[in-house]
């Protein structure tokens, strides 16, 4: 890893493009060799990034590939926008979920929000288990799944809503998993870059 010139004893601040209990936050806590940091979530690339080149943050992570779901095409234009320094590079492997209200039974769900990450990694199981369900990407924010889980446990979302997700999601938001695995494939890995601004 390369080193930034904040001094050992300071926080170094790291935004990542996800909220609490995204695979962003896992990646960055599996993998990240600074012992004094904090995590900033900002729930994509483009807030990431702009955030980088301000100066708010020391450090930036976004995943960027995955096996299946191939690029993650909100970095696309976020990254033709900004210059910036590869530090790291890490892969973790996916276990997407289908996350939904506890009081919820699966007849009464009509439709699925998701990255579009988790729709490509889940293709051939939403077609095959759930091709009834109407498939919703969310702008902003709500592209991203751990604000979609929190949005969801806080009645913002329709009770009638349910997410592709990380498990982690069920247990801080207190949702129930309706299926665990519902990728495609069981060898689902995520690449993920830390990156610092461009000097």
């Amino acid at each position: 890893m390369k080193k930034i010139s904040k001094a050992c004893d300071d926080y170094i601040k790291i935004g990542i493009q996800g909220g609490i209990g995204s695979f962003n936050e896992e990646a960055l806590i599996s993998n990240v060799k600074f012992k004094n940091y904090e995590i900033k979530y900002l729930y994509t690339t483009e807030k990431v990034l702009e955030e980088l080149e301000s100066g708010k943050i020391d450090l930036g992570q976004f995943a960027i590939f995955n096996k299946y779901g191939g690029i993650v095409d909100e970095n696309i234009n976020a990254i033709s926008k900004y210059n910036f320094n590869i530090i790291d590079k890490y892969i973790i492997k996916i276990e997407q979920c289908l996350l939904a209200k506890n009081n919820i039974d699966i007849s009464e769900i009509k439709t699925i929000m998701s990255h579009p990450q988790g729709f490509a990694q889940c293709k051939g199981t939403l077609e095959k288990k759930y091709p009834n369900l109407k498939q919703i990407v969310g702008r902003g924010k709500l592209i991203d799944p751990a604000y979609l889980a929190s949005k969801l446990s806080t009645g913002k979302l329709s009770t009638n809503i349910s997410i592709i997700g990380n498990k982690t999601l069920a247990k801080i938001y207190h949702l129930k998993i309706v299926e665990r695995n519902l990728q495609d494939s069981k060898e689902n890995y995520t690449s993920f870059l830390l990156v610092s601004k461009f000097c």
